[in-house]
């Protein structure tokens, strides 16, 4: 029976799409045949674990997992005898949840203008949230930071999987991205100037007193991370990716304001001067990074900065959908466009940047996040550290590393199983047959 809560006044979008969703309890008896304590426990019998930290593999492995934790790992006991109530992975490769450090859960950008914010009831945006939060969970991401939704579905959606609503990822969610007048993200650019929206979908706030306020605006409603736009971006009309939008004492206002609240800043920047402005003014994660150059990573590296590269949108965008963007100034091929993205990736990554796993899920159609992997290892990364960034790397810039990112003791059972080795073929983890958070599988369609 699920128990309904307040918990924000935007859960009301979470209430229209509500799903039936009966997570299956694993029944177990304990190693020794004994009758299980009066805590829920569970075992998994898993062929092989991967150690993300380490980079190797304990094989024959015995998880315990009690209410919703794993209180042990341990070979499997000579005495132990197998039954049928045992989870038996024995054939399978055992991973943490994959986490997604940039995602757009209630966005479906890919649908293109079908998918406009004006040409549909907010409610929508909740609905579409539903769906896409169980296509992410069930491709092996537990865990995902979302990235800015209009009219804060996103944080009414993580309100829903947190109350049991519905299925999805533990989510961290930004709220409403704030944007200067006519920057990325005040999707009303393509009006005519005799117009005005007056219902936002994002949050428009120029100079460090309206940023300031704009940050407290998200606080207001519930929101775990700020998210702000410190260039153009290749989504909204008028906007050049590689011109700055907010000075550094804009996006300085915004990083004081939320470091009261212990909320941290992630910064839209695609080029070099925002990149640069940002980093200065102390965000925790720039996303994308597409145009940084050698003094941009140097500062990366200096600062501690995070960067989130979403190889999948831009290969989705420019390689497999072919989009036109001689608008935003770019004077190349959509090929050679990428190429050169990819090989600033590779820079940062030997220059030994940190790097966390992000997608810009909703760019392309969701439930494909898995698919970055094999373009990170493509572009020069080792297939451990491709798996670290989207597990213990991912994990300390969600300031989580204590609860998930790894199989150990304490954390939550979140975990994903594949056939194969991904340390040898990355692109196993496209294949998943199965997953589990907190304790309970996640079943298929």
């Amino acid at each position: 029976m699920f128990q309904f809560r307040f918990v924000s006044p935007y859960t009301l979008i979470g209430l229209l799409a509500l799903t039936c969703w009966l997570p299956l309890a694993a029944a177990a008896t304990t190693p020794d045949g004994a009758e299980p304590t009066a805590k829920t426990s569970q075992w998994i019998r898993a062929g092989r674990v991967l150690d993300v930290v380490k980079g190797e593999y304990a094989t024959d492995q015995l998880i315990t997992i009690t209410d919703g934790k794993i209180t042990a790992i341990e070979p499997i006991p000579k005495q132990a005898q197998p039954n049928d109530l045992w989870l038996d992975w024995s054939h399978l490769t055992v991973l943490p949840g994959l986490i997604d450090a940039h995602t757009h859960l209630c966005d479906n950008s890919h649908m293109g203008r079908a998918f406009d914010h004006w040409a549909l009831p907010a409610a929508s945006f909740g609905i579409a949230g539903v769906v896409n939060a169980k296509r992410t969970l069930q491709a092996g991401f537990t865990t995902v930071r979302d990235l800015s939704a209009p009219y804060y579905a996103c944080v009414a959606l993580r309100d829903a999987i947190n109350a049991g609503w519905v299925p999805g990822p533990r989510m961290h969610s930004s709220g409403q991205m704030i944007t200067m007048t006519g920057g990325h993200g005040d999707w009303g650019g393509w009006m005519a100037p005799e117009h005005q929206v007056q219902t936002p979908a994002e949050t428009v706030a120029d100079g460090t007193d309206a940023v300031r306020q704009a940050v407290r605006l998200q606080i207001q409603h519930g929101v775990d991370w700020i998210k702000l736009s410190a260039t153009g971006g290749f989504g909204t009309t008028g906007t050049i990716p590689g011109a700055s939008t907010y000075t550094q004492a804009e996006i300085q206002a915004a990083v004081e304001e939320a470091a009261k609240r212990g909320i941290g800043v992630a910064a839209h920047a695609h080029g070099n001067d925002g990149i640069l402005n940002a980093i200065a003014a102390g965000v925790k994660s720039i996303e994308h990074g597409t145009l940084m150059d050698t003094q941009a990573i140097k500062q990366l590296k200096k600062n501690n900065t995070f960067v989130v590269m979403d190889l999948l949108a831009a290969h989705y965008d420019l390689i497999e959908t072919k989009k036109d963007f001689t608008d935003k100034q770019i004077q190349t091929t959509n090929e050679a466009y990428y190429q050169d993205y990819a090989a600033n990736f590779k820079r940062a990554y030997q220059a030994g940047v940190r790097l966390a796993f992000g997608t810009d899920s909703g760019v392309y159609p969701h439930g494909r996040n898995a698919e970055q992997f094999q373009l990170m290892v493509d572009a020069g990364m080792s297939p451990i550290d491709a798996i670290r960034s989207a597990t213990t790397w991912a994990a300390e810039l969600l300031g989580q590393e204590q609860a998930v990112g790894q199989i150990q003791v304490g954390m939550h059972a979140d975990l994903l199983a594949v056939q194969g080795d991904p340390l040898t073929d990355i692109g196993v983890l496209t294949k998943v047959q199965q997953v589990m958070k907190g304790g309970e599988l996640v079943p298929g369609d």
